[in-house]
């Protein structure tokens, strides 16, 4: 079906025009472009959400080395510092597994550590801990644990 021609005229000078007809192909090409958009705008995002909260872990894991350099230490008080930097971003302080070893044994109490020791803190979080809910419910698949270890060796500068 052919769209009505617009008959315009100025003075003497008629001219016809006719608009273009916009079918359901072209509300399909549409839809399915902004269907693309729409997932690319979620994906990045996401990673930008992912990014930030590996930047937030190696902040966390940073204070947690330095708390455990501290003459007095535990493992208590090193959790405590990491979920205290963490504590500003979504569900990474609730979700975040933390893991404090001096020379390859994991730390309970205090860390009784000599000169040379290595001490570690590893940070491993879901990578969903890093997205906020309205972002779950668009992002569809699994996203991999985020994991940060930092070592430190006891009484040797950098």
């Amino acid at each position: 079906m052919d769209s009505p021609a617009l008959h315009l005229c100025h003075g003497d000078h008629c001219s016809e025009y006719v608009p273009p007809v916009r079918g359901v192909g072209w509300v399909l090409r549409w839809a399915a472009a902004l269907a693309v958009l729409s997932a690319s705008a979620t994906i990045l995002v996401a990673f930008g959400y992912e990014l930030a909260a590996e930047r937030t872990l190696a902040q966390a894991a940073a204070a947690g080395i330095r708390e455990a350099a501290l003459p007095r230490a535990t493992g208590r008080s090193v959790e405590r510092a990491v979920r205290r930097q963490l504590a500003s971003f979504l569900d990474l302080d609730r979700m975040t597994k933390i893991t404090l070893e001096r020379n390859g044994w994991v730390v309970r109490g205090a860390i009784q550590r000599q000169a040379g020791d290595l001490v570690s803190l590893t940070l491993s979080a879901p990578g969903d801990a890093a997205l906020p809910r309205w972002l779950h419910v668009l992002t569809l698949h699994q996203r991999a644990a985020t994991t940060l270890r930092i070592d430190e060796r006891i009484g040797q500068s950098r």
